[in-house]
């Protein structure tokens, strides 16, 4: 097994969530996104692009009903085995859901955009399989990690060498498009989460620049 081969890179990913930087990027993170969910009270949740379930099993200890799709072999087998039998995983493409419309009451997709081929359908078929919202997380393309990862990427061939990216604006132009073409209206709120000088300076830090962006785009009739 090679670093750069599937299993490689799911290994890579929840170690570095191990990681002293990592485990302070996930509180914040997931601070920021419960603040997005709202209030639990059972409801079903459709993570897409699900990875090795970091975030799958997070919403279960949270109390939701877990549906965890991801189109990659390893990461599900990673997935399978941290969640068990608490939530439903398959096989499954992020731009092709087969699902019903409006079969969960919220669709997520943390880190999972910006690897997608075509991000504008997979926000499409988030949008159509959702009756409540879609909460998203995506990394900041005018952040330092953000721009970062994207230099590294370029500089030697990595997972972040065909990620793609967003601004909150470009974020939110897309959500929309994806509503109105599932004749659905969007009304978005974001926020923002881990800026590096927090970390440096230990305290609280005003940045303009977050490194990762917290949306939720409520639907309506």
């Amino acid at each position: 097994m090679t670093q750069d081969s599937p299993e490689g890179i799911a290994r890579r990913y929840d170690r570095w969530y191990q990681t002293r930087f990592g485990r302070w990027a996930d509180r914040l993170e997931k601070q920021l996104l419960a603040e997005l969910l709202g209030q639990v009270q059972g409801k079903s949740i459709l993570d897409i692009g699900c990875g090795t379930g970091h975030f799958s099993l997070w919403l279960v200890e949270m109390g939701y009903e877990v549906t965890a799709i991801d189109n990659s072999d390893a990461m599900l087998q990673a997935a399978r085995a941290k969640l068990g039998d608490k939530a439903t995983v398959q096989q499954m493409s992020a731009e092709n859901l087969e699902f019903a419309d409006n079969s969960f009451d919220i669709a997520l997709m943390v880190t999972a955009l910006e690897f997608v081929d075509e991000p504008e359908k997979a926000l499409s078929e988030a949008a159509r399989v959702a009756r409540e919202s879609i909460i998203l997380g995506v990394l900041n393309k005018q952040s330092l990690l953000g721009r970062w990862r994207k230099f590294t990427g370029l500089l030697k061939r990595n997972s972040y060498s065909d990620a793609r990216f967003f601004t909150s604006g470009e974020l939110a132009r897309l959500c929309r498009q994806a509503a109105a073409a599932n004749t659905k209206q969007a009304d978005i709120y974001w926020s923002g989460a881990v800026c590096l000088r927090q970390l440096v300076m230990k305290q609280p830090a005003r940045c303009p620049f977050r490194a990762f962006i917290g949306m939720r785009v409520n639907l309506g009739q």
